[in-house]
């Protein structure tokens, strides 16, 4: 003879093993975050912000052999020229590329030197490290590269991107007075980056066109930026 009770039982034990699922729910997502956090770096090209540095190891670690210490800039008058001629920032930028890979205390520019991709794409390199500490990279390449690196960032930091469009973003070129519109991307990265040395995360993200002038440097007309930047803890 069959006990009455067996369905019952049977029931309960279902209904105790879903309670049980439903409390595990948070626990597996906050494992599902952090797993994926951890797989996202702060590096470029295995440098990390965050990492304590010099000089001479940072420009040693992008391959470049020479650089310059704390070099004299050209008279502000001949950038004030050439700035009313092409904007200051793109005339910063055309001395930056005369002057080669440079670094002070606190930073270092390398304006050309270092690839990126299969077809070693061009791209120039700026780290700021602040009593020592990197606190931001960011990569400079020409904006006609940004469907191929976008799909490096891809690959390297994952696609988890929130992603911003200005149909009518407008570039002008100061010496001709002409003016382009184009669609601007801006890529935020939703998962903060991990240095998983020193335990500090990062913020990453990216645009397609990174200002309203044309530049003048070798790189390109178009500039295209990414960047990652140290999550401050300095409040």
């Amino acid at each position: 003879m069959k006990n009455p009770q067996v369905p019952m039982i049977k029931k309960r034990l279902r209904l105790s093993a879903m309670l049980k699922l439903v409390r595990l729910l948070p626990s597996l997502y906050l494992f599902i975050a952090t797993h994926a956090m951890a797989a996202t770096p702060c590096d470029f090209k295995g440098v990390f912000v965050g990492d304590k540095t010099t000089p001479p190891t940072l420009i040693k670690a992008f391959g470049i052999m020479n650089y310059k210490m704390n070099p004299e800039r050209p008279p502000f008058d001949k950038t004030l020229k050439l700035g009313k001629k092409y904007s200051l920032i793109a005339a910063a930028e055309i001395e930056d590329w005369n002057m080669g890979s440079v670094c002070d205390a606190n930073s270092c520019r390398i304006p050309f030197g270092v690839g990126v991709g299969n077809s070693n794409l061009p791209v120039s390199v700026f780290i700021s490290f602040p009593e020592g500490r990197i606190t931001e990279i960011d990569v400079t390449f020409n904006q006609l590269y940004w469907g191929e690196i976008r799909s490096i960032l891809d690959n390297k930091y994952g696609a988890a991107w929130r992603v911003e469009r200005d149909p009518y973003f407008l570039i002008t070129d100061k010496e001709t007075k002409q003016s382009f519109t184009v669609e601007r991307t801006t890529l935020t990265h939703r998962i903060n980056g991990t240095n998983p040395k020193t335990g500090d995360t990062c913020q990453i993200w990216a645009t397609n066109y990174d200002m309203v002038f044309t530049h003048h440097d070798p790189l390109g007309t178009y500039h295209s930026v990414f960047a990652i930047k140290l999550t401050s803890r300095n409040f």
